[in-house]
């Protein structure tokens, strides 16, 4: 549950808007502060939620306050005249009248998601490495290496177990899910597929365990 602090609420149309985020987002925890924020707020887990339909003076100070304590802030305000505020220092959002109870919560919504950051993904990474699995993508020090499914699988199955020695049966077998018609051959194919997209002489991922099979190295830095 993230915290709003509503900021200068005393107005009765901000009452209003208080009453219907509560009821709309029972998942977040409202209170009301008075015009500063107080000592003990959790910035990483809060929004500051400021009504400024007072001076732009009071206002700016509510504001700089907010974004003294590391908090995501958002102004609302009730005519076209900005607060002077320093930006650099944090994330401000102003917000223009008239100010609903949808749109309010979804600047809410965003402002905490922009506090938190990036949902970690599914990714394995192994040096320049990334192989985004939500996304089905490849990239190599920032670039996307294009594969085919099959060739994203047997990467994919082998990267996210380094430094083990696969045998062109077993991979067969966990890659194709059966005997494919044309044996271990088929293996061999999409390994010197993907090494001509993923080595070079910088980076050796995939090494051949001669009479074995095939192993992924783990940063896959070349041999100086």
């Amino acid at each position: 549950m993230a915290t709003v602090l509503l900021i200068g609420f005393g107005h009765p149309d901000s009452a209003r808007l208080a009453q219907e985020l509560e009821s709309s987002a029972p998942h977040h925890d409202f209170g009301t502060v008075g015009n500063s924020v107080p000592d003990d707020v959790d910035a990483a887990n809060s929004v500051a939620l400021i009504w400024c339909p007072r001076s732009l003076e009071d206002a700016a100070a509510a504001i700089a306050d907010a974004v003294a304590n590391g908090l995501p802030t958002i102004a609302l305000l009730h005519d076209f005249a900005i607060p002077s505020v320093d930006l650099s220092s944090g994330h401000v959002e102003f917000s223009f009248s008239p100010n609903d109870c949808a749109e309010t919560l979804r600047r809410i919504e965003l402002a905490l998601a922009r506090a938190r950051g990036p949902v970690d993904r599914d990714v394995i990474r192994h040096g320049d490495l990334m192989i985004d699995q939500d996304r089905y993508e490849v990239s190599l020090s920032g670039r996307k290496v294009d594969l085919t499914y099959k060739e994203y699988e047997l990467l994919k199955y082998i990267a996210a177990r380094p430094g083990r020695v696969f045998s062109r049966e077993a991979l067969l077998r966990a890659v194709w899910d059966y005997d494919y018609f044309g044996g271990t051959r088929t293996v061999d194919v999409h390994v010197r597929r993907l090494r001509s997209k993923i080595n070079d002489v910088r980076y050796q991922f995939i090494e051949t365990v001669w009479n074995v099979g095939y192993r992924f190295k783990s940063g896959g830095d070349a041999p100086g």
